[in-house]
């Protein structure tokens, strides 16, 4: 019996998921709860009609069933041996699953005697509370972490600056992204300044931010322009949105 209603339970888990993010009328949420395989089987027929939709489904229920595997391994071995390391490694797993309240839980259960100031576990906090737009709690880690070394050149800090742009401290957030802005080094933090710039309207200065950016792209060759591949391309892509009049 409990070889049947496992894989029932998983499409029911991924239906109630797809239909969440989806945000589909109520009705679909009751049939899928109290009728779970006709519910489901229905609702991915109204939801999933051609091949790439057919795709999808296929990579989400994959998703999920991996997803829900990897942290029912790392919640076992958490509770097997309580210490830094088995919260840290089941904290990642809940923030790349999008599960960041309990991965601020565990991160902040980490932070406590010679561990409270460690700078790699508040950096993880700091990132966390982004994802979940607590952009009070990021000035609050940042600002523990503006004196670390580490911190300097993370990509955390893009984090701490952007958060500053929520909350409408122009001038921090552009002191911090401006202190990132070293030639020839610093690649994403200087395309999110790009991106900060043109969010504020300061076109010319974005223009010539980007201008420099791609410019140094240029002359980049072998292994340092594999490492890059990707903010080369984003910042081609933003190039090509945002022409020089």
């Amino acid at each position: 019996m409990v070889g049947l209603y496992t894989p029932v339970l998983i499409l029911q888990a991924f239906c109630l998921y797809h239909a969440y993010k989806h945000n589909s009328v109520q009705q679909w949420y009751w049939l899928i709860i109290f009728l779970p395989g006709i519910g489901s089987a229905l609702y991915l027929y109204h939801s999933f009609y051609n091949r790439s939709n057919i795709e999808t489904l296929t990579d989400g229920v994959k998703n999920v069933v991996n997803s829900n595997y990897k942290i029912e391994q790392l919640e076992k071995a958490h509770r097997l041996s309580d210490n830094v390391t088995t919260k840290t490694n089941l904290a990642n797993a809940y923030v790349t699953y999008e599960r960041y309240d309990d991965a601020v839980t565990l991160y902040k259960e980490c932070l406590t005697g010679f561990m409270e100031d460690d700078p790699v576990l508040l950096m993880k906090l700091l990132q966390a509370y982004f994802l979940k737009k607590d952009y009070d709690a990021v000035i609050d880690c940042g600002r523990k972490l503006e004196s670390d070394k580490s911190f300097k050149k993370a990509e955390e800090r893009i984090s701490y600056a952007w958060a500053y742009y929520h909350k409408g401290i122009m001038g921090k957030a552009e002191e911090t992204f401006m202190d990132m802005d070293r030639s020839f080094s610093n690649y994403v933090h200087r395309l999110e300044y790009c991106k900060f710039l043109l969010a504020i309207k300061r076109q010319d200065a974005f223009r010539d931010k980007l201008k420099t950016l791609m410019e140094e792209f240029e002359v980049m060759k072998g292994t340092e322009r594999k490492f890059n591949i990707n903010v080369i391309r984003q910042a081609r892509e933003l190039y090509s949105k945002n022409p020089t009049p």
